[in-house]
């Protein structure tokens, strides 16, 4: 959900070329639906809980090697934190996810077996405004700006080599707020509001709780620089990897008991299923809950990993118009204000509806969050009409509230790592006695919060459970 620049040194080297294997060889490529399965079989070999990114990556190249699989999902759609609205415009609006981010990254393998078109987005500079010292600024205007460098942390020489330093000397890990105190580097209330406000869209945290450590795990590489949308939405793509898969809707997850020889999945519509292999791709945030009760319990590392990674929280407000009155070049536009950046989801499109998006994340979320949808929409004009200097709210059509904290299967957007996280990705997603596997965003060590690093995570653990019973393979 990034939306400019990020700095790369590593990578998963195993998912990708599983994942490009099974298009090119016809063993794997045999249509899913093929398969012959009863609405009343209830085991399996493989179980994966969630259909979203993960999930969905995870099932494909399982059913595709023959074994049988299912997913159980909790809502009544596919996509889980990918959700497009057809109905709300003349285009696609994302709810969740709205960006492919690189040019490079594994989901392009998905779009171009199904032949979607995609929408080039944040490709010139003088797209990018923003609203800081109580003006509307065009780039070059702001780009100048002392300080305005520490946007993108990881991308400034300079600072990256503080952070690499301090990591390789091994001085304990420290939140990026008390790290710039240490290091006396002092940002005017307006760049230091900026700064703020863009790593809490991008990491969904803010300074003070981002660590140190954590932050240079994630390094994207290899992803590209570029961003697109997918101009039929995200939501048609995940369709189509959907199609054929065995996916059981409206059937939340209570319960997993687990042993060496597989376990027994229990569902809040009475349903008992069992399964050599069980793969959870819920949300950071539901595992913190204990919405699931597993038994026995998971051990002690597993638990730690859990509780010690954030949840992140993002809202998104979309605001619909009788017709535009920002700058026609304006696509992009972060603030200084609690809704910290706002960017046109039509962008590029010939049917553009006069729309903005505020993108929301971290602390302003959570007040968004709490102000409600009306108060989030009042709360939105009123920033909107200090950037423009005019009244707005008699022009307002109609409004979306996306708050996914508050949705009951998501409780989060995405992941961050807090201080003294450092290495908690990967301890989430070890595997438990070549039974239990872990998938999803916050389970990736170098791409996580990114609908990429979820199908990556996905595409590994189907890989585990493929390498580790070759004889379930058909």
């Amino acid at each position: 959900m990034r939306t400019l620049s990020r700095r790369s040194m590593l990578s998963l080297p195993f998912a990708v070329p599983l994942l490009r294997l099974m298009m090119r060889n016809p063993v794997y490529a045999k249509a899913s639906s093929e398969q012959q399965i009863s609405p009343e079989q209830t085991d399996y070999d493989t179980i994966i809980i969630g259909a979203g990114a993960a999930g969905l990556a995870a099932a494909r190249p399982l059913q595709d090697a023959g074994q049988s699989v299912l997913i159980l999902e909790a809502r009544d759609r596919i996509g889980g934190r990918i959700h497009t609205n057809y109905s709300f415009a003349s285009h696609p609006i994302e709810c969740g996810a709205e960006y492919i981010q690189g040019e490079n990254v594994v989901t392009w393998d998905w779009v171009r077996r199904c032949g979607l078109a995609t929408l080039p987005t944040f490709d010139r500079d003088d797209r990018l405004f923003m609203y800081i010292y109580r003006k509307l600024l065009a780039f070059s205007e702001w780009s100048t700006i002392p300080g305005i460098e520490f946007l993108d942390l990881m991308e400034d020489e300079q600072f990256y080599e503080l952070l690499s330093d301090w990591v390789s000397a091994g001085k304990p890990d420290v939140s990026l707020a008390r790290f710039l105190s240490i290091h006396q580097i002092a940002l005017s209330p307006d760049v230091y509001r900026i700064v703020d406000n863009f790593l809490g869209d991008s990491y969904a945290a803010n300074l003070d709780q981002l660590g140190v450590y954590g932050l240079l795990e994630l390094t994207y590489e290899g992803d590209g620089d570029r961003n697109f949308r997918l101009k039929d939405g995200y939501s048609h793509l995940f369709e189509k990897l959907a199609a054929g898969l065995n996916i059981r809707y409206a059937s939340p997850v209570t319960g997993i008991r687990w042993s060496a020889s597989g376990g027994t999945i229990y569902t809040e519509t009475n349903m008992t299923y069992t399964a050599k292999q069980v793969v959870i791709t819920l949300p950071l945030a539901l595992l913190q809950e204990n919405r699931v009760e597993f038994e026995p319990k998971l051990p002690s590392a597993k638990l730690d990993a859990i509780q010690g990674l954030g949840a992140g929280h993002i809202t998104k407000l979309i605001l619909k118009f009788e017709q535009p009155f920002w700058p026609k070049k304006m696509e992009y536009c972060l603030t200084t204000l609690a809704t910290s950046t706002w960017w046109r989801p039509g962008w590029k499109r010939r049917n553009e509806a006069p729309i903005l998006t505020a993108y929301t994340g971290a602390a302003g979320a959570d007040k968004l969050g709490a102000l409600g949808r009306e108060g989030a929409i009042r709360f939105g004009l009123q920033n909107l009409e200090q950037m423009f200097g005019m009244q707005l709210a008699d022009h307002l059509i109609d409004a979306l509230f996306v708050d996914w904290q508050a949705d009951s299967y998501a409780r989060m957007a995405y992941s961050y790592v807090p201080v003294n996280g450092q290495g908690l990705r990967e301890q989430l997603a070890q595997p438990i006695d070549h039974v239990l596997f872990f998938a999803g965003e916050a389970t990736h060590p170098t791409r996580a919060a990114t609908v990429h690093g979820a199908l990556e995570s996905g595409i590994h653990a189907a890989r585990e459970i493929l390498v580790s019973n070759p004889n379930q393979i058909a």
